[in-house]
């Protein structure tokens, strides 16, 4: 039996080619996509052919092996059905389709594949998805993520994070950090959509998008599962959890609910041992709780009518930061880290990870979202109305007790007068409302146009408490505070108040796409957003950190933007795809606070070609994307095998920049970027028993330009856009399930490698003016997981160990930060037990 879909290869291969060329716009474009291509063509052609001839040279193959195990003890010539690999059913065009039918780079994670393989949050899904990088910030609960080297650190994030069809993303300040973005239980699936989405999800999907889509009640069937964990980690403390899901008709065909409740107590690893008598000492500090909670129902009054309400709630509190001083602290390229270790010798060494700052950083994050949805079938038309409010609140505690004497040359903290709480604090409401309407029937067109209304409000407070700085600053040999500063500490010992900043961004847009198969396997794709996007926020400044005086400030920024996309899909068959797509993704401008500029400041500025002073704002950048790929599912559905390559360049990049005549930063549009490299995922159901999987990426994204000011560089030519980005990520996957009377018992190995990043980086070139003897670059590093249990009746009962070969690499070493110190690592082995049950 030949494997299916695979005649003529090499007709294959030229159409790859001959598409490449369509959108390839010039000689960089073909040399970045044909190799690309010409590779992957080749690798499918070799499968093709080997299993092709296996199958029909060799009869005791998978193949045969398959149809006599479905023919034996049937008494008829008739076989059973074929195993075959889970068709998968995404939503990535706003359209429930098949995953071998999208033409677009996705990765998903269904409900059955996060509990396989441990997925907690986002920076698990992040881990196991080759083209994604994720980044902790200074061990918060919030998460920054890139997809394809689109990487920014201030701003509007450049990757946009939906639950269903809200999007939560928020800016990214000095004081948020990152992003707050849902936890895993009681989810359908997670899609990860690599390349920019600008025309169906409007701005921020620059580098990408990331869907949460949570389960809609049933109207005719009951159906629920529990689920109850234990954990143990390596010189750490116990992890434990618990939830459930259930849901079902109260009126068949009429209404339905779905509700679900789960919390983990995740036990922390890192010892919190204060540098200086009187700070806090606590074992096992870094532990967290989280708690997720979510109604659904849906009304059908009709049966071309359904409305679906639903409410989800989730708080997480953090006790202390992930972030720990290393074995190395002495000498460790870190003057907070050196200074802790020369006052308290018992810094990390062996498998025990400690923190030595006077506080703990602690965190609670907790965010609701009550939405509606109405969806209106009137048969060959689809109209569907998401309106939706986000809301979200965060505080948190950080040690500044370091960092004001290190800026300011003042004596360091020797005892527990010495500290320096910092709380931080924000909140985010958005509004989103969408409508749109969209073919519903097969035929060679198909549509979907709507429009989309987004308000976002953020309020960030960053309060410094520093009641001893009169006595470091006395120490120090100054008179008082208001002479070094030039005013005195507020009431209570404030040192710094800012409310900075307030911001409003706003969205309007109408958007459509068609698909039109216009000649036997040949379809063309377009599509067109248009939005008005806006920005204004207002900043208050006051006490001693800040300056002389306090001030308040405010700005705004508008403009037009439009995202278009074209595209050439060929569907050689119903399992086989090649399509090749240019696409354009933007993220919102922003606004840049006042100030007095000198004469040395404005000399400085018009080396960039700058005038006038600071920009008062800054304009969206954006990205056009290149992109061809295949699908294909083979072998009877026994072999799947996904391919992207791409080329991306990133114009008018939001470039923070560093002027020392200035005395200040500020953001501009001076950048430009290029990003390339590709995507391979696979499956392969070898036998009945065994199933194999290769998931592999690699990113090369570095910028375009060097921006200078005199001797000293802000930005450099040919640098990687992100400091902590793994170029490969390679992650194999194998399964073996077997019989014992009524039981299934499996074992799983889930591997995950992330290359170390070459460079260059400016921090990293002694010949560079701003060269950062702290940076160091994560180094490669390997996690495995293995899982060993079984299945019988509705029961899956397993034990599991994750970085079963502890591994504890130092990652996003925080010293490249201003005052930032310690790294953090993987979690280190951990064992436990899984008990799940489904009905």
């Amino acid at each position: 039996m030949a494997l299916l879909g695979c005649a003529d290869e090499r007709h294959k291969l030229a159409i790859v080619v001959r598409l490449v060329s369509i959108l390839s716009m010039g000689d960089v474009m073909g040399r970045a996509f044909v190799p690309v291509a010409i590779v992957s063509s080749l690798v499918f052609s070799f499968t093709c052919s080997y299993v092709t001839a296996a199958s029909e040279l060799a009869p005791s193959t998978l193949d045969s092996q398959l149809d006599a195990q479905a023919n034996s003890g049937t008494g008829h010539g008739t076989a059973e059905k074929q195993p075959e690999l889970e068709e998968v059913i995404v939503t990535a065009q706003k359209r429930a389709e098949r995953l071998q039918n999208v033409p677009i780079s996705v990765a998903v994670f269904d409900e059955k594949a996060m509990q396989q393989k441990n997925v907690y949050d986002l920076g698990d899904i992040a881990n196991l998805t080759p083209g994604v990088d994720f980044a902790t910030t200074a061990g918060s609960t919030k998460n920054s993520i890139f997809i394809r080297g689109i990487a920014s650190g201030q701003g509007y994030p450049p990757v946009a994070i939906y639950i269903d069809d809200t999007p939560i993303q928020s800016r990214v300040t000095d004081i948020t950090g990152g992003n707050l973005t849902p936890l895993v239980f009681d989810l359908e699936r997670v899609e990860v959509l690599r390349g920019p989405q600008g025309t169906l999800f409007g701005a921020g999907a620059e580098g990408g998008l990331i869907r949460f889509i949570t389960p809609q009640p049933d109207l005719e069937n009951f159906s629920g599962f529990a689920r109850a964990r234990i954990e143990y980690t390596k010189d750490g403390a116990l992890s434990y959890e618990g939830g459930v899901a259930l849901g079902g008709p109260i009126v068949n065909d009429v209404l339905a609910f779905r509700i679900s409740a789960w919390h983990r107590r995740e036990g922390g690893y890192i010892d919190h041992e204060s540098a200086v008598p009187g700070g806090y000492d606590y074992s096992n500090s870094n532990w967290r709780d989280m708690d997720v909670v979510r109604a659904a129902i849906t009304f059908s009054p009709i049966s071309m009518l359904k409305i679906e309400p639903a409410l989800l709630y989730q708080h997480v509190y953090q006790n202390d930061a992930d972030l720990f001083d290393p074995a190395t602290s002495a000498s460790y390229p870190s003057v907070f880290t050196q200074y802790w270790a020369s006052l308290n010798p018992r810094y990390t060494r062996g498998s025990s990870l400690v923190d030595h700052n006077i506080l703990p950083t602690w965190e609670s994050d907790r965010f609701s979202l009550p939405s509606l949805k109405i969806e209106l079938d009137t048969g060959p038309v689809n109209v569907i109305s998401n309106t939706s409010f986000f809301h979200s609140s965060s505080l948190q505690l950080s040690d500044f007790s370091p960092v004001i004497p290190d800026i300011f040359g003042l004596g360091w903290p020797t005892n527990i007068r010495d500290a320096a709480p910092n709380y931080d604090s924000s909140a985010q409401n958005i509004f989103a409302q969408e409508i749109r309407a969209q073919s519903a029937i097969d035929g060679p067109l198909q549509w979907t146009v709507g429009l989309a209304y987004t308000k976002s409000r953020q309020y960030i407070e960053q309060l410094y408490y520093d009641a001893n700085l009169a006595g470091q600053v006395v120490a120090a040999g100054f008179p008082s505070v208001q002479d070094v500063f030039g005013q005195g500490l507020l009431p209570g010992g404030i040192g710094y108040l800012g409310l900075e900043p307030n911001t409003v961004d706003e969205q309007k847009a109408v958007f459509g796409q068609i698909t039109y198969n216009f000649y036997g396997p040949f379809s063309v794709v377009a599509g067109l957003r248009v939005a008005h996007n806006s920005t204004s926020y207002d900043i208050y400044q006051d006490g001693p950190i800040g300056g002389p005086a306090g001030f308040n400030t405010s700005g705004k920024q508008s403009q037009h933007v439009t995202d278009p996309k074209i595209g050439l899909n060929v569907q050689l068959n119903a399992n086989q795809l090649l399509y090749v797509s240019a696409t354009k993704g933007d993220r919102i401008g922003g606004v840049n606070p006042p100030l007095a500029v000198l004469p040395a400041c404005a000399a400085a500025l018009a080396e960039f070609g700058i005038e006038n002073g600071l920009p008062l704002t800054y304009q969206a950048d954006s990205v056009w994307s290149y992109e061809v790929g295949s699908k294909n599912r083979l072998g009877e559905g026994r072999v799947q095998m996904d391919w992207s390559g791409f080329y991306i360049k990133w114009n008018n990049v939001q470039q923070t920049l560093t002027v020392p005549a200035c005395s200040t930063s500020f953001t501009t549009n001076l950048g430009k970027a290029v990003s390339k490299g590709f995507e391979f995922e696979s499956n392969f159901l070898v036998t009945e028993n065994l199933k194999l999987g290769l998931d592999l990426g690699y990113t090369d994204a570095r910028n375009t330009v060097s921006l200078t000011s005199g001797l000293t560089p802000s930005v450099v030519n040919g640098e990687q856009t992100n400091p902590y980005s793994a170029p490969w990520i390679v992650a194999p996957t194998a399964e073996y399930t077997f019989t014992v009377g009524q039981y299934r018992p499996y074992v799983r190995l889930v591997d995950t490698y992330h290359s170390r990043n070459p460079g260059p980086y400016q921090a990293s070139l002694p010949s560079q003016p701003n060269y950062n003897a702290t940076f160091i670059p994560n180094p490669a590093y390997n996690r495995l997981d293995v899982h060993v249990g079984a299945t019988w009746d509705r029961w899956d009962i397993s034990l599991y160990g994750t970085n079963v070969l502890n591994s504890l690499p130092l990652l996003d070493n925080q010293s490249l930060y201003p005052h930032g110190g310690a790294p953090y690592t993987l979690r280190p082995l951990t064992i436990g037990m899984a008990a799940n049950y489904r009905w």
